[in-house]
């Protein structure tokens, strides 16, 4: 790997962190300059913009393994949450849609490439953009519910108890009738 793309490979690697974990008008050039052990002129050689920084993040951050059936997509789902390292400090897609996808420079651009790289094929697969939309809100509210608010009632992520309940939450979005 050229030092040009090993820079590079840092400032997306540094500004993903930052800017997933605290949000795009949170973090500024410098700090991921900073992060990344690199002058900040380098964003603008790289990138041309903070803007152009952070839509370089979204590339790859939505896209799904393939799936062919409802049944293989709830073991997918299941099977990446239950098995992702506990204490794993990169920063997650959950992070980047709460930080980002309400923010007025950015959140446009967070959710066409949620709605490119995930949610389309979702609805293709489902069949149906509502029974879509309810799978997507039982990931993340499974999700939020487990890692950001700990209810007691949801299990750690790493148990069979969280994969149960998630399996569960999964199953009643798909039920939703036609």
């Amino acid at each position: 790997m050229s030092r040009s793309e090993t820079t590079r490979d840092r400032l997306l690697h540094h500004a993903r962190t930052l800017l997933w974990t605290h949000g795009y008008s949170n973090v500024s050039l410098r700090q991921i300059a900073a992060a990344a052990g690199v002058d900040v002129a380098l964003i603008a050689r790289y990138f041309g913009s903070k803007r152009g920084l952070f839509e370089a993040t979204l590339d790859g951050a939505f896209d799904l393994p393939p799936v062919t059936s409802e049944t293989a997509l709830v073991d997918m789902v299941v099977a990446l949450f239950t098995t992702s390292p506990c204490g794993e400090t990169a920063p997650t897609v959950l992070q980047l849609l709460l930080m980002n996808a309400h923010d007025e420079q950015v959140g446009g651009a967070v959710r066409a490439a949620h709605h490119t790289g995930m949610q389309s094929r979702l609805d293709r697969l489902l069949g149906d953009p509502r029974r879509a939309a309810l799978f997507m809100a039982a990931v993340l509210g499974m999700s939020v519910a487990e890692k950001s608010l700990r209810l007691p009632g949801i299990g750690p992520h790493d148990t069979h108890d969280y994969a149960a309940q998630l399996r569960h939450m999964l199953g009643a979005a798909l039920s939703f009738a036609r």
